[in-house]
């Protein structure tokens, strides 16, 4: 029969089976970094309850007091009687009658043998009875653990399930838009609520898979016109693993012999000694001097070791692409579909800038603004909550350009993209905001604006926005307007 250690040990294995049996597509460094701990957890908090839990401890105090007085007083009727009814206490089947049987028969040669024979009779039938009720101690404890580590463990796969459940769903989601689902995983991503796997859904029914929204992120993309170059780089990782090492402080089994005086595990031998009054002395001289031959016993723990180990590996260094400011309109005149349909494009746009290593700040805007910078610890928990947002007043682009004009300032934001999701339903922009605007471009930044449907009742300051894009809610193409309005992707 395998030890607890050796079953909580195992637990990993078993996770592991699970996850490629129930959820084959999951594949995050966030997500296994998140079940690992998971699996920590539990393996500590097992471990201390098996520990601190005994079902058994009145027979193993019963047991333990039993030893002692059979140490200090041998064995006798009434002490092998005493015994053998908390034995049978542990285990009502146990076949108890044998040494009944045996501590008569000795009892009826009191007078064909001498005193010490008798006496030496009774201490065996006690030593060979405490053994049996010790060894059934064991097997009815070591039962229970093992029963307790399983129930345990199906628990845990129960909370991991529900845990990835939400997960799952939301990597179809993702695959539906073509994003990697890793991307924007955080701690987080375990508490969505169904509700927010539904507002994912909802918004992914209007761009699977969608070829053109692809092509306009890349569009949007400030290319470094570099080549592409090696160099080396060291990469520092820790990896966790579990380790079995002897535990001193652990009997759980024989490993050999040792001196010492340790009564509990003397070895039959020397307990011999005792039998004759003559040498019995020598018993004593042994233990005095620490040298009486035990029974050395070990078990076994579980150790978690850290080892920290760098690589050193040649990267290539591609094309990068600077930062995108997203403002997305959610005014009243945006309420239905094409709020969705805006939403929806934020959400793939956002994604991919995060796939692609690039910042992106997020600009909810109506007549005033809500923000959001989509930058570690940010994650899709966060996202979801910003696109869940809507303000349903007028428009006004003008607070959502400032913004941005702003966040262009900041270094991490120096050459940023910066794109107005709206259906332009709005009145002409002040000229302060314009002449803002105009000297960002001259700071390499670009403004670009994407219709949802046709342009509104008044297009903005062409000099404003360097590429003008409608989007077709139908056909789920976009098209660039300029002069001539040039068809660059339609599905």
């Amino acid at each position: 029969m395998k030890s607890p250690n050796h079953e909580i040990a195992k637990t990993e294995e078993l996770v592991n089976t699970f996850l490629s049996e129930d959820f084959p597509d999951l594949n995050s460094g966030e997500l296994e970094n998140e079940l690992s701990g998971k699996v920590s957890n539990w393996e500590e908090s097992t471990l201390s309850y098996l520990e601190n839990t005994n079902p058994f401890e009145k027979h193993r105090s019963k047991l333990v007091s039993a030893k002692w007085d059979f140490r200090a007083y041998g064995g006798s009727e009434k002490s092998i009687i005493s015994d053998l009814e908390e034995y049978k206490s542990l285990q009502p089947s146990a076949n108890v009658m044998f040494w009944e049987e045996k501590t008569l028969a000795v009892k009826k040669k009191v007078e064909e043998k001498k005193k010490e024979s008798i006496i030496e009779s009774l201490d065996a039938i006690r030593r060979n009875e405490q053994e049996e009720w010790r060894k059934e101690y064991e097997k009815q404890l070591l039962e229970w653990q093992l029963k307790e580590i399983q129930n345990r463990r199906e628990q845990l796969l129960k909370e991991l399930k529900e845990w990835l459940d939400p997960l799952q769903q939301m990597k179809e989601v993702f695959d539906e838009l073509g994003i990697e689902p890793g991307l924007l995983w955080d701690s987080s991503v375990g508490k969505l609520s169904k509700q927010d796997i539904s507002f994912l859904k909802q918004w992914a029914e209007y761009l699977k898979n969608n070829e053109s929204v692809r092509n306009l992120c890349e569009l949007m993309g400030r290319l470094h016109k570099e080549q592409q170059s090696h160099h080396t780089e060291i990469i520092n990782s820790t990896v966790q693993y579990s380790v079995i090492k002897p535990d001193i402080y652990s009997n759980e089994e024989i490993i050999g012999i040792k001196l010492g005086r340790d009564l509990e595990n003397v070895i039959p031998q020397e307990l011999a000694l005792l039998s004759d009054s003559d040498i019995a002395l020598l018993f004593d001289l042994k233990y005095v001097e620490n040298r009486l031959m035990c029974f050395s016993k070990q078990g076994d723990k579980i150790e978690i070791v850290e080892e920290n180990i760098q690589k050193t590996v040649s990267i290539v260094d591609d094309e990068k692409m600077g930062p995108l400011i997203i403002c997305v309109d959610t005014s009243t005149s945006m309420s239905g579909a094409p709020e969705n349909i805006a939403k929806a494009l934020t959400l793939s746009l956002s994604s991919r800038a995060v796939s692609q290593k690039r910042k992106c700040y997020l600009i909810n805007f109506s007549t005033s603004i809500d923000t959001l910078d989509l930058t570690p610890p940010k994650g899709i928990h966060d996202l979801i909550d910003f696109l869940r947002m809507s303000f349903h007043g007028g428009t006004n682009v003008a607070p959502a350009l400032h913004e941005g004009v702003r966040m262009m300032l900041e270094a991490d934001y120096k050459k940023a993209d910066l794109l107005v999701i709206s259906d332009f339903v709005l009145y002409g922009l002040s000229s302060a905001i314009v002449s803002q605007c105009k000297k960002q471009k001259q700071e390499n930044n670009r403004f670009f604006a994407l219709s949802i449907g046709s342009f509104g009742t008044q297009r903005v300051d062409e000099d404003v926005f360097d590429q003008n894009w409608t989007y077709d809610p139908l056909s789920g193409g976009i098209s660039e307007i300029n002069n001539v309005v040039e068809q660059v992707t339609r599905k």
